[in-house]
């Protein structure tokens, strides 16, 4: 049986969440996304499933002010940060399909969050050699994860993989380990690019978690 205190702190937690709408709203709508209708939702389910998507939506607030440092450091510093930014994000899509109830593998997770918007990316971040085996199963996020795990283990954080838009139509040639291969990528999309597609598969994931239903509009 709960006490009196938990009852208390959960409803201060709820208030606060409620509270936070219109900077969460003002947050997402820098990647063209708005969920006002979806965060009306979140803050309506039960208490449990409302606490894990709101600490979610925390930890992507510091992730990206985390990334945002890093575009500053690029520009006044010329510093390579896109794998440092791919780690970031890498890691964090794994942290939500975990807590949107996933159990797969991290590999598996990492793919499970990025299902939603798999058509927005799997012809944009690719193996440069179709040729080698296993192709099919070293999609984007394959490739992504990767990057992330090289930089993990081994401190890789050297070296650019999105485009610029200065490069125009052209697209970047990368490399990254898979265990000990050497391998080779093609990006063909910017880092912002790449953030409004991620920013979207997260809020697909909880659209799913939270049983979203949009609402009905009078005709």
């Amino acid at each position: 049986m709960r006490d009196e205190f938990e009852e208390k702190w959960e409803k201060m937690q709820i208030a606060n969440w409620k509270g936070d709408e219109e900077k969460i709203v003002t947050f997402f709508k820098r990647f063209d996304l708005d969920i006002r209708d979806v965060f009306k939702q979140i803050t309506g389910i039960d208490y449990k499933r409302m606490q894990t998507v709101c600490y979610l939506l925390s930890k992507i607030d510091k992730a990206i002010k985390i990334c945002d440092f890093l575009d500053t450091l690029e520009r006044n510093s010329l510093e390579d940060v896109d794998i440092i930014k791919i780690y970031i994000l890498t890691s964090h899509a794994e942290i939500a399909s975990r807590s949107l109830c996933g159990k797969e593998t991290k590999l598996d997770l990492v793919r499970r969050f990025f299902k939603p918007v798999e058509s927005n990316l799997e012809n944009r971040i690719i193996m440069a050699d179709i040729s080698l085996d296993r192709t099919l199963d070293m999609n984007f996020a394959y490739i992504l994860y990767k990057i992330r795990c090289e930089y993990t283990h081994e401190g890789n954080y050297i070296g650019r993989i999105f485009k610029r838009n200065e490069d125009g139509a052209s697209s970047l040639l990368f490399c990254f380990k898979d265990d000990s291969k050497k391998l080779c990528g093609i990006c063909g999309i910017t880092y912002q690019e790449f953030l409004k597609i991620y920013m979207r598969a997260l809020i697909e994931n909880i659209k799913v978690y939270c049983d979203y239903t949009p609402p009905i509009v009078a005709e």
